[in-house]
């Protein structure tokens, strides 16, 4: 065995005991267990948002549809309502006069001269 001196003592230099290669498996393996938590907490992390994401995506297009539904039960209301406005005389007489420009037989029917230069100025 080789000695060292160091002052006026001599060392024996410290013998290899094998311990070394262990702590360095266990690094090792450590290191990788570490690197695997770290994979899986990103990807994790990672399909959490695209979660997050789609989910406000699909809760926008919800609200556009439920938009779209209001509107056509609004558009629903007011043709149920011309509907039963159909069975009503007064309503049917206000539409062949107004619309269609239609008139009763023996009925005269002024225009205002002024309001229809008006109208057609705008």
């Amino acid at each position: 065995m080789n000695k060292t001196t160091v002052g006026n003592v001599r060392r024996r230099p410290q013998k290899n005991s094998g311990k070394s290669a262990p702590k360095q498996k266990l690094n090792i393996k450590r290191l990788a267990i570490v690197a695997a938590a770290a994979v899986f907490i990103i990807y994790f992390v990672y399909a959490m948002i695209a979660q997050q994401i789609a989910l406000s995506n699909k809760n926008k297009e919800i609200q556009s549809l439920e938009e779209q539904v209001s509107a056509a039960n609004t558009e629903t209301e007011r043709l149920q309502k011309e509907l039963d406005n159909l069975e009503d005389p007064e309503y049917l007489e206000r539409v062949a006069r107004e619309k269609l420009g239609l008139v009763r037989p023996n009925e005269r029917v002024f225009v205002d001269a002024n309001k229809s230069k008006a109208n057609s100025g705008d």
